[in-house]
């Protein structure tokens, strides 16, 4: 079985933490070789699976990225499903979870090209520092926290991007700082381990590692399996849900990551035979 990591063009080679996975094929047989996504000499084609892991430049070639995910979904098996990545890729995800009970970041959207006040919706809407991104973003690329006295900025932000791109504007959560992010990893419908990841405004992983081991609770495990059911995905082969808590002390959806987020392998050692068993039974 030959299996094509899938990566990007300025770090085409397997990332460290997937290195563990890419040996836990190779012990069960597998031919694992890597591609960037937009590599116009790749036979994807001879290749039984393409397995999409780090192709982190998609935000800002997306409609090639798009292109290309179809040609290769018509030429050979991607995982995880293309159908999932169209409808993981854009963050307006959250408004159809919300809409099926998951408790998530309260959300408003800004459409490409509509023109809005930002301390004008912060004051309607009750809110006061908040954050402001694509909704089609990675690696909190374009990612700012805009307070009170930043407005102006805030506004300058919104008029920059208008012509380009949509905007999401959240109220800021502020146990992402204080007890902390935490990312859910399960492969196959069963949570396998979690970590505590270092917010982005404190640094993120340019100031250590990006997550560390850690214990989110049972009550958060089993909001992450509530939300992979309630979005359709309960048996995906390998999904990421990010969360915080609300102010209550409440499991609150940030994030659900479902094509190439960072799994942390090399924080729970093992763990890539967990998604190992899963591609190949």
């Amino acid at each position: 079985m030959k299996i094509a990591f899938v990566t990007n063009p300025k770090h085409p080679e397997i990332e460290d933490d997937d290195r563990p996975l890419a040996a836990a094929l190779a012990k069960r047989g597998a031919l694992v070789l890597t591609a960037s996504w937009d590599d116009p000499d790749f036979a994807w084609d001879r290749v039984d699976l393409a397995l999409l892991r780090s192709p982190w430049d998609y935000h800002r070639r997306y409609e090639e990225f798009l292109g290309w995910l179809a040609r290769v979904e018509a030429a050979t098996k991607v995982v995880n499903d293309p159908d999932i990545v169209r409808w993981n890729i854009d963050k307006r995800y959250l408004l159809e979870v919300a809409g099926k009970g998951v408790h998530t970041v309260p959300t408003t959207f800004v459409p490409r090209g509509a023109a809005i006040s930002l301390s004008e919706l912060c004051s309607i809407r009750g809110w006061d520092t908040v954050v402001l991104k694509p909704t089609i973003s990675a690696d909190s690329w374009e990612t700012i926290r805009v307070t009170p006295f930043e407005y102006q900025e805030g506004q300058a932000y919104l008029d920059r991007h208008r012509a380009e791109r949509e905007i999401m504007v959240q109220p800021f959560v502020k146990d992402v700082e204080e007890r902390g992010e935490h990312s859910l990893m399960f492969f196959g419908g069963k949570y396998s381990h979690a970590v505590r990841k270092n917010s982005a405004f404190l640094g993120g992983r340019h100031v250590g590692p990006e997550g560390r081991p850690s214990d989110p609770g049972g009550d958060a495990v089993g909001m992450a399996r509530s939300v992979l059911a309630k979005a359709g995905v309960s048996k995906i082969p390998y999904a990421r849900i990010d969360v915080a808590r609300d102010e209550n002390g409440a499991p609150l959806l940030l994030e659900l990551e479902l094509f190439e987020p960072t799994l942390f392998f090399l924080e729970k050692p093992g763990s890539e035979e967990l998604l190992a068993r899963v591609l190949m039974p």
